[in-house]
């Protein structure tokens, strides 16, 4: 596949994409709005709210992985020279291991979705969360790796993830893989930034029920998902109009 065909596929998929997040999450902050459920955020009662992210995630993922057919496998060198029947012996291990690995693999993705969440927790007490208000802590933490770390997960699985998050050296077969993961990445700093910015609302007098922590850091950080879906999406429009000007010019 040359490169102006590659292009294409991805100024798509990110478009697709972009299009699908912003109306997923525009349809979660008319839910919270509506229901009146926006206030509880932060509550027990708020869990069933809460898990309408990851669902949304996974439906982003099957969405992706059978629309595009992203390959997830990192690069490697070239095969090595075996026999016909030294393959055929390897698959049937593949095969008989297949569960075990799998097994394997969803238990390292909650060992790492929790690791990612007892860190979020710990960055919001260092950044002045209330030592005492842990149910609320745990609930921002919770939203935060679902819009963060649950995607890459599901993209790249737990071990990739660990390593993209320890060396940042992960490099995919496939270019239009690398390009959703680097989506994902900028998807991550619009997410940290609006929960981070929408702190500054906190201290403020004005007594209103939506300054109650952390209601404004769940929703800065949805609304900072959004607002890098919509940016990525702008982006990717007037990249792809200026591309074609640029071609019919020539």
């Amino acid at each position: 596949m040359d490169v102006q065909a590659q292009s294409a596929i991805a100024t798509k998929l990110f478009i697709n994409i972009s299009v699908l997040s912003i109306a997923l999450n525009s349809s979660f902050f008319v839910y919270l709005l509506y229901s009146n459920r926006l206030y509880d955020l932060g509550k027990c009662c708020s869990s069933a709210v809460l898990l309408i992210l990851p669902l949304s995630e996974v439906l982003k993922h099957f969405y992706v992985k059978q629309m595009f057919q992203l390959e997830t496998g990192l690069k490697s060198g070239p095969p090595s020279s075996s026999s016909s029947s030294s393959s055929a012996r390897s698959a049937g291990v593949a095969n008989a291991r297949a569960g075990r690995t799998r097994w394997r693999e969803w238990f390292g993705a909650a060992v790492l979705f929790t690791l990612a969440t007892l860190f979020y927790a710990f960055i919001c007490v260092v950044l002045g969360a209330p030592l005492d208000q842990y149910e609320e802590t745990s609930s921002l933490a919770l939203t935060l790796t679902t819009v963060t770390i649950f995607p890459i997960i599901l993209l790249i699985g737990q071990s990739h993830t660990y390593q993209l998050l320890l060396s940042e050296t992960l490099e995919l077969k496939s270019p239009l893989t690398n390009s959703y993961l680097n989506l994902l990445k900028n998807n991550c700093i619009g997410v940290i930034l609006g929960a981070w910015g929408a702190s500054v609302v906190a201290p403020l007098d004005w007594d209103r029920p939506w300054q109650v922590y952390p209601i404004p850091n769940v929703v800065g950080s949805i609304g900072g998902l959004f607002g890098m879906n919509v940016f990525n999406l702008l982006s990717t429009v007037y990249i792809s109009m200026y591309r074609n000007r640029r071609a019919k010019a020539q």
